[in-house]
This record gives structure tokens, sequence and C-alpha cells, in this order.
């Protein structure tokens, strides 16, 4: 390990305010720069596979970003009108930003990931599927 790696505890990250957030998929492809993240458990919903809510408490896992960028989004029915800037991302997602070296600091600090693109690529273990993941700009398939 490199000596400037530094071991970051889960616990000492800070917790980004609750925002409003839809999924990633609704920003497919556009560019943006990422000042929040968190990973919490929590009750699942509608929209949870099965083979994702725990045995042991009946909760699931949830990683959501926070953007710089604010997005005019169809709301939902009876919901107002307003920009988002909270997206779910998959635990995919989650893992990149964790792979990267001091990004809880940076991002307490006040600093932002980015400029990076969510995009669907293909899987290599399984070529018949795709999953969501971030392409920062030296990447082939940022565009």
């Amino acid at each position: 390990m490199s000596e400037n790696a530094k071991i970051i505890n889960p616990a000492d990250i800070p917790q980004i305010d609750k925002v409003k957030s839809v999924g990633i998929g609704k920003i497919e492809g556009k560019e943006v720069f990422i000042t929040g993240y968190n990973h919490t458990r929590g009750q699942p919903n509608d929209y949870t596979r099965p083979d994702q809510i725990s045995q042991e408490d009946g909760k699931t896992d949830y990683w959501t970003i926070v953007t710089k960028e604010s997005f005019d989004l169809p709301p939902k029915k009876g919901e107002p009108e307003e920009p988002i800037n909270g997206f779910f991302v998959t635990e995919a997602i989650g893992k990149q930003i964790e792979r990267i070296p001091n990004y809880a600091e940076a991002l307490s600090a006040g600093g932002q990931i980015g400029p990076v693109k969510a995009i669907k690529r293909q899987s290599k273990r399984n070529p018949t599927q795709t999953y969501w993941c971030l392409a920062f700009e030296n990447d082939e398939d940022y565009k």
C-alpha cells in the first residue's frame, strides 16, 4: 500500500443531507460533478429485488449521490415540479466512488468528483448483460 494511501472508516464519512432522489438512469450520458455520496441501509421499496433484501434485518442497501448540476425531470403524479440533483446509484457505482483515494475527505471539504457520466457497460463476465457505472473523461466510452 502506498504511504500516501489512507484507510477510511465508513463510519467517519460525513452523511449528506437527505435530498429528493431518483434513479441514475434519468440522467444517462449527461456530464455531472459529484458533490456528495452516501451509502445507507433502509426499508426496501416496490422496486427492490428480493435478493437485495437482507434475511437478517429485512433491510436493503442504498447508494446515493448529489450532483452540482440540477435537472428538471418530470415529477411523479401529484408531486410538485422541482429541480433534482440527488440520484440513487448502483452498488457498482458506489464501489467506483469508494475506490477513489481520499474521496470522503475531498467531498466533505467541498471538493467534487468529475466530470463523470452515468452509462451502461457490457459485462465482461456475461456479455448479454449490462451494468450501470461511471465513465470518467479518460474512459473510451465517455464520448
